[in-house]
């Protein structure tokens, strides 16, 4: 929103309706002996683009670390002008819940819209209008397959790809009262050359798997449905761009596919904001948290019939009886399941198979690279590689030490001398040949 000054004629009214002659009169409270004149050893004012050239100036001297290699469940990738645009129109940015309609629509339809490419990302047929982020969408996802199965209690399984982190979040909101133990997990193992999930025998109730795993590996297709046949599937994802790459969770025997849409034209602005999804087959419409809008007709003041959109299935309870409420998280990521509408209408279905597979290539050139001339330092040298790339070395000090010399972070720290790299799509392919070089040498 640009920042439009007083013109003298206008300063002169407001002086004269606040009955005094000069702005230096507003601040005549204040002792003369703590006043400081702010000018004092600034320089003249420049115009925009000469301030633009000044910053880029000081940064190309100072010793600032312009690039990065940290995913772990956060990705950067290049987002088109027209994203930040029209997700900027003041009414998205100042949009509240949408409970009237009639004054809404705009709104409500942008998040149908979005809904509708999530379900087509998905391949399942109800998806809600958003959720806080990613973790919250797992949390959320169980306690939803627990209703469906009118469970007080859960037998889970964890897929060894399930992140660290959203396991975390799981055990806080799952922890046990009074002695119960709500939910009950198992993460099962890892293959140690291929990092591929170990499944095991057992009769879970609900058996969670994350692809790509997030050490970076993409697991290979296995129809839990039919291995685990009283087991609700949740497909997890942390990079919703895989799914116009790898197989659907529908061939994983998935009901529910939730996760972190960051990916969809979100940047990375320390570690936020992020956009949680949650879908899942027709059966779990009634027990689905969070905001649904649906699709209907109404008449117009001429009687004639018009598409309209509604926030439907929202009982009352979710909002006034909380105990009976589907989810007691309030936030919605309304603004960012806009901005990720945007993006997938933008760029379309090739458009994003083409931005991840940029940086799949990269990840693969690193991997391959690593694999050939220093095979020992990568965690899974027999893995199939996404776009992230977990590698150790004795001396990780030294080899992040060089790299920030150099400009750039080099991944993610996931032990004390173990590291998890991603490449964006636009990263410098200078860059990764440096990196390469201080582990082959240090490592």
């Amino acid at each position: 929103m640009p920042y439009i000054v007083h013109s003298d004629k206008v300063r002169k009214e407001l002086l004269e309706s606040l009955g005094i002659k000069s702005e230096d009169e507003l601040f005549a409270h204040i002792p003369t002996t703590l006043r400081k004149d702010t000018a004092q050893g600034l320089a003249t004012p420049l115009d925009e683009f000469a301030l633009l050239a000044e910053f880029e100036k000081k940064l190309a001297s100072a010793p600032t670390l312009r690039e990065h290699c940290c995913g772990y469940g956060l990705y950067r990738h290049r987002i088109p002008v027209a994203v930040s645009h029209l997700a900027s129109q003041r009414e998205f940015v100042t949009s509240y819940t949408p409970y009237q309609p009639e004054v809404a629509q705009g709104t409500l339809q942008a998040l149908f819209e979005y809904q509708s490419l999530i379900a087509l990302l998905t391949g399942l047929p109800v998806a809600n209008a958003s959720l806080y982020d990613g973790s919250t969408a797992l949390v959320e996802a169980v306690r939803m397959a627990m209703r469906q199965k009118n469970l007080t209690a859960a037998k889970v399984y964890f897929s060894s790809g399930v992140n660290p982190r959203y396991e975390e979040v799981f055990h806080t909101y799952f922890k046990e009262l009074s002695g119960q133990s709500f939910a009950t997990v198992t993460r099962l193992p890892h293959d140690p050359k291929t990092g591929a999930t170990v499944w095991q025998a057992g009769d879970p109730d609900i058996v969670v798997v994350q692809n790509p795993h997030y050490l970076g590996i993409a697991e290979p297709v296995c129809d839990l449905k039919s291995r685990y046949a009283n087991a609700t599937v949740i497909y997890l994802t942390t990079e919703m761009l895989s799914a116009v790459i790898l197989e659907s969770p529908r061939q994983w025997g998935a009901e529910i596919a939730c996760g972190e849409a960051q990916s969809l034209g979100l940047p990375v602005h320390y570690s936020g904001p992020s956009l949680g999804f949650l879908a899942a087959t027709k059966d779990y419409l009634r027990n689905m948290p969070g905001r649904l809008v649906g699709k209907t007709t109404a008449r117009d003041a001429h009687g004639e019939e018009t598409e309209a959109y509604v926030i439907t299935l929202a009982t009352r309870e979710q909002h006034i009886r909380r105990e009976k409420a589907t989810s007691n998280i309030c936030s919605n990521q309304t603004l960012m399941a806009i901005r990720a509408a945007i993006f997938m209408a933008q760029l379309g279905w090739q458009g994003m198979q083409r931005l991840v597979a940029f940086s799949m290539e990269k990840a693969y050139y690193f991997f391959s690279q690593l694999k050939e001339k220093k095979p020992q330092v990568l965690f899974f040298p027999q893995g199939t590689i996404f776009h992230e790339v977990a590698w150790r070395t004795a001396n990780a000090d030294t080899v992040v030490a060089r790299c920030m010399e150099k400009g750039f972070y080099p991944g993610v720290r996931i032990g004390e001398n173990a590291l998890l790299s991603y490449f964006h799509d636009d990263f410098p392919q200078e860059l990764i040949d440096f990196l390469l070089e201080q582990i082959i040498t240090h490592g």
